[in-house]
C-alpha cells in the first residue's frame, strides 16, 4: 500500500521538524545567557537533516514507470546532527554585568 509509505515519510518529516522547533525555542530562551554549564556563553544551535531510503529521483521515476511504486516504506528524513554556531560572539557594552570584562 503506497499511501502508507507516504504517511511514514510525512511522519518522519514532522518528527524532525519538531526537534528543529525545540532547538529554536532553546535558542530563544537562552539568547541572553552568558554562562552555561560548559563555562562560556550560550551558542546558537542548528539542526541538520538528511534524507534516507528514497534514492534518486531518476530511480523513483524508473520504479514508478515499471509499476513498482516510487515510494519506499523505509524512506524519509532524519536528523543528521545538531551543530553549534561558530561565528564570533556579539560584544555588548554593559559595565554593570557580572560577566563584563575591562572593555
Amino acid at each position: 500500500m503506497a499511501f502508507l509509505s507516504s504517511f511514514d515519510i510525512a511522519a518522519s518529516g514532522m518528527s524532525a521538524q519538531r526537534l528543529r522547533m525545540d532547538i529554536a525555542a532553546e535558542n530563544i530562551a537562552n539568547i541572553d545567557t552568558t554562562r552555561t554549564e560548559a563555562g562560556g556563553p550560550y551558542r546558537r544551535k542548528d539542526v541538520l537533516f538528511e534524507s534516507y531510503g528514497a534514492g534518486s529521483f531518476r530511480e523513483a521515476l524508473r520504479n514508478a514507470s515499471l509499476g513498482k511504486g516510487f515510494l519506499s516504506r523505509n524512506a524519509g528524513v532524519r536528523v543528521a546532527g545538531i551543530i553549534e554556531d561558530d561565528r564570533e560572539l556579539k560584544r555588548v557594552y554593559n559595565p554593570g554585568h557580572p560577566d563584563a570584562d575591562a572593555q
